[in-house]
């Protein structure tokens, strides 16, 4: 027997959908993998993060030997592209449930604010009265 739901959707974006009853994630995406999509009620959702990952200095080292590639032959593009996304930094959301395992996606960098704008409709479905 199906039954009707009255489910409100307050948000929906790269990363996943909110409502009032449930959260929809997007887990373990990231630059290079697939993602797998998750039905979270928001009763065991216990806190959202949101940040932004960087790593100097692998960043440094790609942007270097992108350079001396560059100088030689245009291959070093690629390398040099890769640093500079790498130092920019790729937004990364991570949900807690309340058995305490941690859920994180990664976007690229210039989906930074998809990736604030998710996890504050997480704390507004969390946080409300």
């Amino acid at each position: 027997m199906t039954e009707i739901s009255n489910e409100q959707y307050a948000f929906s974006n790269k990363f996943g959908e909110v409502s009032d009853r449930r959260l929809v994630y997007f887990w373990k995406k990231n630059w290079f993998s697939g993602k797998r999509r998750i039905d979270i009620p928001m009763k065991q959702v216990v806190s959202v993060t949101d940040d932004v990952e960087r790593n100097f200095f692998g960043g440094v080292f790609f942007t270097v030997v992108g350079t001396i590639l560059l100088m030689n032959n245009i291959i070093g593009i690629i390398p040099l592209a890769v640093g500079i996304l790498i130092i920019w930094g790729a937004p990364t959301v991570i949900i807690r449930n309340a058995g305490g395992e941690k859920m994180g996606s990664v976007g690229y960098p210039w989906e930074k604010g998809a990736a604030e704008e998710f996890a504050n409709a997480v704390r507004t479905q969390l946080f409300k009265d």
